[in-house]
């Protein structure tokens, strides 16, 4: 999985406070003297004033100790001795800011950021001026787990990133970076709620001025562009949760920037056909056939959207035209030849075919059945329709055809890479060769014009007549895969 959203560098941002474990003074009363100020202009009261006695000191001894400890071990030791004094402070002054600050750090050494927050958040409350320090000490700690999960994502361990990504934004959502990755990362691992909530939150940090203010040029840039990038990953949850209504106008409102985006428009009217509403799927697709100079994939999926809500002409001119842009493509060829044959079934009150369908049916077909030699359904789709158009014995020879067939191959399909490069995945059955044995699948990739790209094979231990294994080949490249063909040998 390929993330663009950009990796935040330390240096990029600014600390605003260093990590004191404690603040000197006595006193107990609400300081009514001078407000100190945030970087965005933001006023803070000094509230409570900090105070130490014995359970601060110690707390601040532990937690000292904690930060200098040579092993992770020593190191938790001490940090929950600091709890436990601060702890104890608190409960003998609840109104002492202090204590809930020294909490925050000793929490966070113990890697607790959730209770940290609420410490530090409960000693902002008390001491407002205190976020001078706890801002800077949430950011720095924000950084490390978000430097920390960077790897860990990379490994594809999207749950064990999730898990460090979720400390970072518990302790520190002032920035949008983390709540972008992570639900991208909710996305991979199927919480489609829960993506949303956090894509979300991405985006009102990328549109809060005051936020924003506090940044410098390099990181509003930074984060316009990650922010671009957000609607297309929340349109895909919402699709995911069956939340299309919300999905469409997240759409929408891409289309409005970017009227011609060929993936946006598709998704938008698989959108409305997963709405039954076929007339806006319909303005859509036509919408995007007007563009023009489309290529062989795109008149496809319109095909595709067409085909699924049974609307067989507009499938049947879609699929023609891809097999006129891409002349190899199998997959275009099929849905053509089923398209005509869904159009005009036999029976007495189907409607009849126009002159001329039928035969370049039989063309398509014949295209399909030399590129997909092993597919029982092209040489009966060919076979109905040499016997429909009276041409008995070609009918015969097809079927005498598939009798012959050791091997069948089924469901193969081209799933092409954004990039460059794809994926043909299918299956094939054993019919009557020997249990065991091995055949050879050659498969050959060619682009718009018919000139072959590149060409892999895969080798297939059959199972037991009857049955069917699955196989995949890949092929790598910058070129853009338009069709594909395969042979099958011993």
């Amino acid at each position: 999985m390929n993330f663009r959203l950009p990796l935040v560098v330390a240096g990029t941002l600014v600390i605003m406070g260093g990590c004191a474990a404690s603040s000197g003074g006595g006193g107990s009363s609400s300081s009514a003297g001078p407000s100190a100020a945030l970087s965005g202009g933001t006023a803070l009261a000094q509230g409570e004033r900090p105070r130490e006695n014995d359970m601060t000191r110690e707390a601040a001894r532990h937690i000292e100790q904690g930060q200098e400890s040579e092993t992770p071990e020593e190191a938790q030791v001490h940090y929950e001795m600091a709890v436990q004094s601060a702890q104890a402070a608190i409960a003998a002054d609840s109104t002492n800011p202090l204590p809930y600050y020294q909490l925050g750090l000793a929490q966070m050494g113990l890697d607790d950021y959730v209770a940290a927050n609420e410490a530090l958040s409960e000693a902002e409350r008390l001491r407002p001026v205190y976020e001078l320090e706890t801002m800077g000490v949430r950011e720095r700690a924000w950084i490390d787990l978000y430097q920390e999960a960077a790897p860990i994502v990379n490994t594809g361990d999207y749950e064990g990133a999730i898990e460090i990504f979720k400390n970072a934004d518990a302790i520190y959502d002032r920035r949008p970076e983390v709540k972008a990755y992570m639900g991208q990362l909710y996305v991979q691992v199927g919480e489609y709620d829960a993506a949303i909530a956090s894509l979300r939150g991405a985006q009102e940090i990328i549109g809060d001025d005051e936020l924003r203010a506090e940044m410098d040029s390099a990181t509003v840039a930074s984060w316009d562009e990650t922010g671009a990038q957000l609607p297309i990953y929340v349109t895909q949850a919402l699709m995911q949760t069956q939340r299309y209504g919300e999905a469409a106008q997240e759409l929408q409102a891409l289309l409005a920037e970017d009227p011609e985006n060929m993936n946006y428009l598709r998704q938008l009217a698989s959108l409305y056909v997963e709405m039954d509403q076929p007339e806006d799927a319909q303005a859509v697709y036509d919408r995007m056939a007007a563009t023009g100079n489309l290529s062989g994939a795109e008149h496809y999926a319109i095909g595709v959207g067409y085909y699924q809500m049974e609307n067989w002409d507009g499938a049947i001119n879609s699929f023609k035209t891809a097999a006129e842009v891409s002349v190899n493509d199998r997959d275009a060829l099929e849905m053509w030849s089923r398209s005509v044959q869904l159009a005009y079934p036999t029976g007495e009150d189907a409607p009849e075919a126009p002159a001329g369908v039928l035969e370049e049916m039989m063309a398509a077909a014949e295209r399909w059945m030399e590129l997909d030699p092993n597919n029982r359904n092209a040489y009966l789709i060919l076979a109905q329709t040499a016997n429909r158009m009276g041409d008995q014995d070609r009918a015969a020879e097809l079927v005498g055809a598939i009798e012959d067939l050791p091997v069948i191959v089924n469901n193969i399909q081209l799933q092409r890479f954004p990039d460059g490069g794809g994926l043909v995945a299918g299956s094939i059955m054993n019919v009557s060769a020997e249990a065991g044995s091995m055949v050879t699948i050659d498969i050959t990739f060619y682009d718009e014009g018919g000139a072959e790209i590149a060409s892999e094979q895969t080798s297939v231990t059959l199972p037991a007549q009857e049955a069917a294994q699955a196989f995949q080949v890949e092929v790598s490249g910058s070129q853009t895969l338009a069709g594909y063909g395969y042979t099958v040998s011993n």
